[in-house]
């Protein structure tokens, strides 16, 4: 009988389990429900505000969820006139529309008319939000083929940062698998779910973020009324208060975390309630540190205002705050979306600027 050394047992096995392991990753029931999104746009022009841009295309990712609709990023489908979709191993294109699309999380969900287009897919559903170091696969197709590209990858931070597309401050997870043009849009995977939308890349090397899945979740129950209202903002700048003379000044004591409003801007739901130079201690019963952070998960931090933004609007925040040395505790109905209480908004799309330019001089509407 040939013998083999532990050696090179032990070897081809781990080899065997990395080609299971990869296998698995790549589901063929997930591969035929990624689709390929081509989209005809055209921008107005906010230096001819009585102008359009031009026609441009672009080309994106998504993926078929439950009730034969498309997930995709809104940054995809903006300003668009005409869309084409079609599925990984298809070749034939399908016209679709925007039924609903929320620029300031970056998602949009897209309807095809033709039920053919759907037949023989499995819709993909929402995972849980990984956890760091998990292992995670992106589905989409990146510029330079016509075929579906696969890439492994894996969960390097979850916090929060700011989205290009509408400059909000989200939570998102950052992967070291590379998200180029093109690949916006698709489905980040574990264990045959969604766990993630790729919507940017970042600087350097194999650096991408995904729309993590609460802000999913949070857009998809939000939506369930057929239009999107928005994720809820407090409108009041803030800063961190770890500087001891400051907290002193404040009277905080020992046991006092906390940040420092420093202002409310006209139209937050905390006017009249909230004052500048107050010290917000807890959201919902949740600790603020000193550096504007909440405990998220085990070993890990992020911004204060996630408790705000997993609500809806029309729903009330508990706030404990400290006021010239006494702990008050105030409720706060979310009234506005994030992004509400700029003065200057971001960039607008799919709407028509609001303001004329005529000889020089620029014609808009006041606020009261």
């Amino acid at each position: 009988m040939k013998k083999h050394s532990f050696s090179s047992i032990t070897i081809t096995g781990i080899i065997l389990i990395l080609f299971i392991s990869s296998i698995s990753l790549a589901q063929p029931n997930i591969t035929s429900s990624i689709v390929k999104i081509y989209t005809v746009y055209n921008k107005h022009s906010y230096y001819r505000p009585w102008q359009m841009m031009g026609q441009e295309s672009i080309s994106g990712s998504g993926c078929i969820i439950g009730g034969n609709r498309i997930l995709t990023n809104a940054h995809v489908v903006a300003d668009a006139m005409f869309i084409q979709v079609k599925r990984a191993g298809m070749a034939k294109k399908y016209t679709a529309e925007v039924e609903i699309v929320a620029h300031e999380c970056d998602l949009a969900i897209l309807r095809v008319k033709d039920k053919s287009f759907f037949a023989g897919a499995m819709p993909i559903e929402i995972g849980k939000l990984p956890e760091v170091g998990d292992t995670v696969a992106t589905y989409g197709f990146p510029e330079g083929g016509e075929e579906l590209a696969f890439t492994e990858g894996v969960v390097s931070r979850v916090e929060h940062q700011s989205y290009s597309h509408s400059e909000a401050n989200l939570l998102c997870c950052q992967i070291d698998a590379a998200i180029n043009p093109g690949s916006s849009g698709g489905p980040v995977i574990m264990e045959g779910e969604i766990i993630g939308v790729a919507f940017q890349g970042g600087y350097g090397e194999n650096i991408g973020y995904m729309v993590s899945v609460p802000v999913i979740n949070h857009f998809l129950e939000d939506v369930k009324d057929g239009k999107y209202d928005g994720i809820p903002s407090l409108g009041v700048p803030w800063q961190k208060i770890e500087n001891q003379d400051m907290r002193l000044y404040y009277k905080m004591r020992d046991e006092h975390t906390g940040v420092l409003l420093n202002k409310i801007y006209p139209g937050s739901p905390a006017k009249g309630i909230l004052r500048p130079g107050d010290i917000v201690l807890s959201v919902d019963g949740i600790d603020v540190a000193n550096d504007g952070t909440i405990r998220f998960r085990e070993n890990e931090r992020t911004f204060f205002g996630y408790v705000i933004q997993n609500k809806f609007l029309g729903e009330t925040a508990e706030f404990e705050i400290l006021r010239e040395g006494k702990v008050l505790k105030e409720k706060i109905k979310l009234t506005i979306p994030t992004n509400f209480c700029r003065l200057v908004p971001p960039e607008q799309y799919d709407e028509v600027p609001r303001y004329y330019i005529a000889g020089g001089l620029v014609f808009q509407p006041l606020s009261t």
